[in-house]
């Protein structure tokens, strides 16, 4: 008889068990997210077109960096001088995620890695901090600085002559 209630135990508890894994009809399933496409020759992703527009609101220049962002990015310069650039990139990450429109961390990440040899990653990040630099020339010339050094690493030297003419007056 133990072993009777036993089995119907056992029964009971992996049916409820499986009728927990089974969706029932009519359950909407979400499409995937649109992902943009990119060429990829050799392993490289290749540049946006320059007649691409990207519409955004960048962050005005008097708005300022929350405390815990600001202290983030100190966090990450004291870590970038002791050479520690995965530290560095994580402090930089994490104040990303509490200021994404922030072009000024996306400038630094990408100097970091540029500091790290990950030239593809340093040109997209500068890019990026482009776009959201709105009137700020200064940074925008770093960013086309440090994009030229990295297409010039690359090989990509029609690249690095394009970013270096924007630099000039």
């Amino acid at each position: 008889m133990k072993q009777f209630n036993l089995l119907k135990c056992l029964l009971f508890s992996s049916t409820f068990f499986l009728s927990a894994c089974i969706t029932v009809g009519n359950v909407k399933t979400q499409e995937p997210a649109k992902v943009e496409d990119r060429v990829v020759i050799d392993g490289r992703v290749l540049p946006l077109p320059s007649d691409a527009k990207i519409e955004v609101e960048p962050l005005s220049s008097s708005q300022t960096m929350s405390p815990v962002a600001s202290r983030l990015l100190v966090t990450s310069d004291t870590q970038s001088r002791n050479g520690d650039w995965d530290s560095a990139a994580n402090s930089i990450e994490r104040a990303l995620r509490l200021e994404p429109r922030n072009a000024t961390l996306w400038s630094r990440l990408a100097g970091i890695r540029y500091q790290q040899n990950d030239w593809q990653q340093a040109i997209q990040l500068a890019a990026k901090s482009n776009t959201l630099s709105g009137s700020s020339s200064d940074l925008r010339r770093q960013n086309w600085n440090m994009m030229a050094n990295a297409y010039e690493v690359l090989g990509d030297i029609d690249s690095a002559h394009k970013y270096r003419q924007m630099l000039s007056p």
